[in-house]
C-alpha cells in the first residue's frame, strides 16, 4: 500500500513539473545529457574549443575597435547548433551499431577546425609569436575573412611597416 502511495505521489509531482515550460525544458536537457552520457569528454572538448574560439574572436574585435559581439554570439550559437546536430547524429550511429569511434572522431575534427579558427585570431593579436608564425601562410585566408580584407593585405595588417 505504501508503494502505491509513493508511486502516486511521484506521478503527481511529475505532472506538476511537466505542466510548465521550465519543466519540459529541464526534461529535454536531462534526456540529452543521458543520450550524450558516454561521450561527455568528446562533446565537452568540442563545445569548449568552440567557446574558446568565441573568446579569441571577442579579443580581436576589441583590438580592432569593432563591436562584433552580437554577430559573434549569433555565429557561435549557430556553430553550436550545427555541431550539436552532427554530434547527436553520430552518437545515434554509434549506439545503433554498438561502436564508440565515430563520435569521438567527429568531435576531434570539430575541435581541430575551431582550433584553426582560434589560431587565426591569436595570430592577429600576437603577430610576432614564433609558434603562430609557423602557421602564418595557412592562416592567411582565415585572418582575411575575420578582418574582412583581401588575403594580400594580411601581411601589412599583421606587421605594418615592419615587413621584411
Amino acid at each position: 500500500m505504501k508503494y502505491l502511495l509513493f508511486i502516486g505521489h511521484v506521478g503527481q509531482k511529475l505532472m506538476s513539473i511537466l505542466s510548465t515550460v521550465q519543466g519540459w525544458a529541464l526534461a529535454v536537457v536531462l534526456m540529452l545529457l543521458d543520450y550524450v552520457g558516454g561521450n561527455k569528454f568528446s562533446v565537452g572538448l568540442a563545445v569548449t574549443v568552440t567557446l574558446m574560439d568565441a573568446c579569441w574572436g571577442i579579443a580581436v574585435s576589441i583590438k580592432m575597435k569593432r563591436f562584433a559581439l552580437s554577430e559573434l554570439m549569433r555565429l557561435t550559437l549557430g556553430k553550436l547548433a550545427v555541431y550539436g546536430c552532427v554530434i547527436l547524429a553520430f552518437i545515434g550511429v554509434d549506439k545503433s551499431y554498438e561502436m564508440s569511434i565515430t563520435t569521438p572522431t567527429i568531435c576531434v575534427v570539430i575541435s581541430l577546425v575551431e582550433l584553426f579558427s582560434s589560431m587565426g585570431s591569436m595570430l592577429i593579436l600576437f603577430p610576432h609569436f614564433v609558434f603562430l608564425k609557423l602557421f602564418r601562410k595557412a592562416l592567411t585566408g582565415e585572418i582575411a575573412s575575420k578582418l574582412n580584407i583581401e588575403p594580400e593585405e594580411v601581411e601589412s595588417v599583421l606587421y605594418g611597416d615592419e615587413q621584411s
